[in-house]
C-alpha cells in the first residue's frame, strides 16, 4: 500500500527549472504539439489585412473562454477597505472584495499622495511566492509605480499569501502555491475546467473593484506581472480589454520552446486543448493588438529565452502588418528568473509613455519595503482563519462536485459508462497488423512479443505467455504499471494454471515523466505528460483505454469464442474499466490497488497520482463505481482499493460506493 503520511510535513518547492526526464511517450506527443505548432505558424503568418488580425484576436478570446470551461457571473463584490497607512508620498489600503459570493480577495490598493485624480491604475498580479502582494520584489514594482503617479492593485492569489486553503491543526500551510494549484486544478478538470480560470476571474473583479474608485482613470488600466503574475497577466491581457497597456515578466516563451526544455508546469499554466485549438504563447501577444505589450525577460530564465525572442519576432510582424510595430517591445535583462531592476524600470517607462502619455527616464531609487504582516488585510493573517463564513475554491468545487452526482444519479449506470467514453474522448482502434518475436520456450511457457503502431508513430508492445502444453483456460489480459501490486500473483503464475496471458502496459505507465526530486512529482506522479496530453485534447485516459482495447481485440482474435480475464493493477484500472464498459467478451475484471472514486476527490485534503488518470468534465458524465455497475452482472472484483490520499479503503467504505453486488477483497 502507498504511505500518505510523509505528506502533512512537505513544503512546497517549484518544479519550475528542474530537470525533466523526458520519456518515449513524452516525446511522441511532443511531435504531435510540434505540427500543430507550426500550422498556426503559417496561419498567422498569412494573415495581413486589419480586419483579418483584429479577427485572430476575437478567435483566441473565444478559444481561451472555452478551453478554461467559461466564465463565471459577476456577482456584488462587497469590497471593504481595513486600514489606510501614510508613507509621504503614496498610500496604502488593505482591501478585501468578493469575487464570488463570501470568497474573499485579499488585496493591496497603492494610491499616489501627489498629483490629481483620478490616477491611470496598474493591476498587479503576482507570481509563485508564499508572500504574494507582500513579496520584497512586488513591494518595489508597486512603490515606484505610485511614486510616479499611478494606482496600483495587487492581489493574492488563490492558495499563496492570505489566500491559502489547506491548513494543517496548528494553522500553518499543509500546501501551497503550485501545489495546492495543482490539487485544485485535479478538481476543476473533474468538473469540466481549467484552474486558470479560477484565477482568470479574480483578475477580472480586480478590474471591477479599481472601476468603483472614484480615485481610478476607468480608461488608463494597465497590468503587470512576473513568473506566475506573467502567467496572469498574458490571460488578461489577452481576455479583458479594459487593460490598455501590458508588461509580461519572466512567463512569455513559446509552447515549443517550453515544451522542449522544462516542459507543462503547474495546473493554472495549461489550457486545456490549447495546442489542439491551434493558438500558442504569441497569441496572448496578438490578441491585445491594437494595445501595447512590453516582454520582459531574463537571459537564463527557465522560460526559455530563445521562445520569447521568437515570441517577440514574430508578434513584432503581426503588430507591424497593422502599422503599429512600436507597439510590442521587449527588455532582456542578465540573470535568472525574476523581475531585476531593468526589467522593472523598463515597465515603469512603458506604463508612463502608454497610460500617461509621458516620456519617463528615471531609474529606479532604493526603495524601503515594509513587512509582509504590516500589509495583511486579516487579523490571523489568512482569511481562513479570520472571515467567517469564507469559502475556499476546494469548497466551492465541491458545492459544484455535489450538484453534478444529483444529475449523475438521476441517470441510468448503463447511460453514464456512455457518456463517460464521450467525455473522455475514447476512439476503439481500427484493426491492426501485430507483428511477432520470440516464440521462446522459458520453463515450461512460450513466450511471445507482439508488436503493433496503434498511430503513427507510436508502438503498443505486448508480451504473451502461453503454456508448453497449451492452454486449458480461457485468456487474461494482464495491466501492470511501473509498482506491481502486492502480493504473490504474476502473469507466469496465471500461464502455468493454464491461461493463455497477453500482458501489455498502457502508454506512459512502463515509463516516467518525472522532474527530479520536485514536489509537483510526489503528488501528481506523471503530471508533465498529462498536462501535454491535455494540450492536445487527448487525456491520457483516453489514451491508456484505447491501448487496452486494442489488447483486447488481439486476444479476441487469437482466441475467437473465449471469455476474457482483465487483471489491472493501480494505475491501469480507470482504463481498464473503461475499456471493459465497451468490450462485452470481458467475463471477469480484477481490479487491485485501484482508485475507488473520483469524486472523493472532493472530500479529501489532498490527492496522490490522480491527474494521469482523469479527463476533463468526468464527473458530468460517470464516477469510477457507476463504469463498475455498468459492467454488472459480469464479475467485478476490487481488491486492496485505494482512496485517493493513497490510503487504503476498508470494505464498508468501498461498499458504499459500489453495492453488495461487486466483489470487495480488503
Amino acid at each position: 500500500m502507498r504511505k500518505a503520511l510523509f505528506i502533512l510535513t512537505l513544503i512546497p518547492t517549484l518544479a519550475q527549472g528542474a530537470e525533466m526526464v523526458k520519456s518515449p511517450l513524452y516525446k511522441h506527443l511532443l511531435e504531435q504539439a510540434r505540427a500543430r505548432l507550426d500550422e498556426r505558424h503559417e496561419k498567422i503568418q498569412a494573415i495581413s489585412s486589419p480586419e483579418g488580425l483584429l479577427a485572430r484576436g476575437e478567435e483566441v478570446r473565444e478559444a481561451m473562454v472555452l478551453s478554461v470551461g467559461g466564465l463565471p457571473d459577476r456577482t456584488t463584490l462587497n469590497p471593504r477597505t481595513l486600514w489606510t497607512k501614510d508613507f509621504g508620498d503614496y498610500r496604502v489600503e488593505g482591501v478585501i472584495f468578493e469575487s464570488r459570493p463570501n470568497f474573499p480577495v485579499t488585496a493591496n490598493l497603492y494610491l499616489p499622495n501627489k498629483g490629481t485624480p483620478p490616477f491611470p491604475a496598474v493591476l498587479g498580479p503576482c507570481g509563485h511566492g508564499l508572500d504574494a502582494k507582500a513579496h520584497d520584489t512586488y513591494q518595489t514594482c508597486w512603490i515606484n509605480l505610485a511614486r510616479r503617479g499611478f494606482a496600483v492593485l495587487s492581489f493574492d492569489p488563490i492558495g499563496q499569501g492570505e489566500r491559502l486553503s489547506y491548513l494543517k491543526e496548528d494553522k500553518s500551510p499543509l500546501f501551497w502555491g503550485t501545489t495546492e494549484h495543482t490539487q485544485l486544478g485535479v478538481m476543476a478538470l473533474l468538473l469540466g475546467k481549467s484552474f486558470a480560470r479560477e484565477m482568470i476571474w479574480d483578475g477580472m473583479r480586480a478590474i471591477d473593484y479599481l472601476e468603483t474608485r472614484p480615485e481610478i482613470d476607468r480608461t488608463r488600466i494597465g497590468c503587470t506581472g512576473n513568473s506566475g503574475g506573467g502567467t496572469q497577466t498574458a490571460y488578461l491581457m489577452a481576455l479583458d480589454k479594459r487593460i490598455q497597456c501590458a508588461a509580461v515578466s519572466c512567463y512569455i516563451t513559446s509552447l515549443k520552446r517550453l515544451f522542449e526544455t522544462i516542459g507543462p508546469q503547474d495546473a493554472e499554466q495549461n489550457l486545456i486543448g490549447q495546442v489542439a485549438a491551434g493558438f500558442d504563447q504569441a497569441d496572448f501577444v496578438e490578441a491585445c493588438l491594437p494595445r501595447p505589450v512590453l516582454l520582459c525577460c531574463a537571459t537564463k530564465d527557465f522560460f526559455d529565452i530563445q521562445g520569447t525572442w521568437e515570441t517577440f519576432r514574430e508578434a513584432k510582424g503581426f503588430f507591424g502588418r497593422f502599422g503599429m510595430p512600436e507597439r510590442v517591445d521587449i527588455i532582456e535583462s542578465p540573470g535568472e528568473h525574476g523581475y531585476h531592476q531593468p526589467q522593472r524600470t523598463a515597465m515603469y517607462h512603458w506604463m508612463a509613455r502608454w497610460l500617461k502619455r509621458e516620456f519617463d527616464e528615471t531609474p529606479e531609487p532604493e526603495t524601503p519595503l515594509l513587512p509582509a504582516k504590516e500589509l495583511n488585510c486579516t487579523e490571523s493573517g489568512q482569511v481562513l482563519t479570520s472571515v467567517p463564513g469564507a469559502r475556499t475554491m476546494a469548497s466551492i468545487y465541491a458545492e459544484e462536485a455535489a450538484e453534478l452526482r444529483e444529475i449523475r444519479q438521476s441517470r441510468g449506470v448503463e447511460e453514464r459508462a456512455r457518456s463517460a467514453v464521450w467525455v473522455a474522448k475514447v476512439e476503439r482502434p481500427k484493426e491492426l497488423k501485430w507483428t511477432e518475436s520470440g516464440g521462446v520456450v522459458h520453463d515450461t511457457l512460450v513466450e511471445t512479443t507482439l508488436t503493433a503502431e496503434i498511430e503513427p508513430g507510436w508502438e503498443l508492445q505486448a508480451r504473451l505467455l502461453e503454456p508448453e502444453a497449451g492452454a486449458t483456460s480461457d485468456p487474461v489480459l494482464w495491466l501492470a504499471d511501473l509498482a506491481r501490486a502486492e502480493g504473490d500473483e504474476s502473469p507466469e503464475t496465471e500461464a502455468r494454471a493454464g491461461h493463455p496471458v497477453l500482458v501489455v502496459s498502457p502508454r506512459g505507465l512502463d515509463q516516467g515523466d518525472r522532474y527530479k526530486g520536485g514536489e509537483l512529482d510526489k503528488f501528481f506522479g506523471d503530471w508533465v505528460v498529462s498536462f501535454l496530453a491535455l494540450h492536445l485534447n487527448r487525456p491520457l485516459l483516453a489514451q491508456r483505454t484505447e491501448d487496452v482495447l486494442a489488447a483486447l481485440d488481439l486476444l479476441k482474435a487469437r482466441f475467437p469464442g473465449k471469455a476474457i480475464e482483465v487483471n489491472a493493477f493501480r494505475e491501469t484500472t480507470p482504463a481498464a474499466l473503461m475499456a471493459t464498459t465497451l468490450e462485452p467478451t470481458v467475463a471477469k475484471l480484477v481490479l487491485t490497488e485501484g482508485l475507488i472514486s473520483w469524486d472523493s476527490v472532493f472530500e479529501a485534503p489532498y490527492t496522490l497520482g490522480v491527474l494521469s488518470n482523469v479527463a476533463p468534465g468526468m464527473l458530468l458524465a460517470a464516477d469510477i463505481p457507476d463504469l463498475a455497475r455498468s459492467i454488472l452482472p459480469r464479475k467485478v472484483v476490487l481488491r486492496s482499493a485505494l482512496k485517493v490520499t493513497g490510503d487504503r479503503a476498508t470494505e464498508e467504505e468501498v461498499r458504499s460506493l459500489y453495492g453488495p453486488e461487486v466483489e470487495v477483497i480488503p
